[in-house]
């Protein structure tokens, strides 16, 4: 696996998916890149913007504003599903 595609896909996603995350990383700027991977890792549980806040260190929308640059690539997506943090419900957002 080529170091630029690491994080982009699991080892148990198929050759496809593989090859999508290849042909996609060039497009990707650093930040965007560290979403995508932290949304990947997190599999069907998914990452709030909250938890992506959290895992990163940061207070700012940084963090959201790429994952929300993700969600209209179509790299990332709405699960359906909202989860508490710090007593408020949030979209929970999983890889497309």
């Amino acid at each position: 696996m080529p170091d630029d595609a690491h994080g982009m896909f699991r080892g148990t996603d198929p050759q496809s998916s593989r090859d999508a995350a290849r042909m996609i990383v060039p497009r990707l700027n650093t930040i965007q890149s560290q979403v995508m991977a932290a949304v990947r890792d997190a599999g069907n549980v998914g990452l709030t913007d909250w938890e992506l806040d959290q895992k990163f260190s940061c207070k700012r929308s940084t963090y959201r504003s790429r994952r929300a640059e993700l969600v209209e690539m179509g790299l990332i997506k709405a699960s359906g599903s909202r989860r508490e943090n710090e007593g408020t419900k949030r979209a929970v957002w999983i890889a497309a």
